[in-house]
């Protein structure tokens, strides 16, 4: 019995002293995430689009997003910009060829259906 309490009274002070340091190494990478952009793939881009996600900068929801992209109204430029405006891609993205052509590749996708 002795033993039984002695050892609960280790776990508890063994806890109770790394409960401080746990809590502040979350914090601190609370505070880092906050900072950081997760970068939404070209897919999700224009299904983020499709869905109207970005329609407080002009981007069309559904079908009107469907015809917008069918008659060149929307390019691949169009939709980073909005991304980058609403926080979901970092500023250099407007300048990333690669990423462009996966975002134009995902639009012509929807223009060929």
């Amino acid at each position: 019995m002795k033993r039984l309490v002695l050892g609960s009274l280790g776990t508890l002070l063994i806890a109770t002293a790394t409960t401080p340091v746990l809590a502040s190494e979350i914090a601190a990478n609370s505070t880092t995430s906050r900072n950081n952009i997760v970068e939404v793939q070209p897919f999700n881009l224009v299904y983020l689009a499709y869905q109207g996600y970005f329609a407080d900068q002009g981007i069309p929801s559904n079908a009107g997003f469907i015809s917008a992209v069918k008659t060149k109204r929307i390019t691949a430029k169009d939709l980073v910009a909005s991304a980058i405006a609403r926080g979901r891609l970092s500023p250099e993205t407007i300048n990333d060829s690669s990423y462009l052509a996966h975002v134009k590749t995902q639009l012509s996708n929807l223009d060929n259906d």
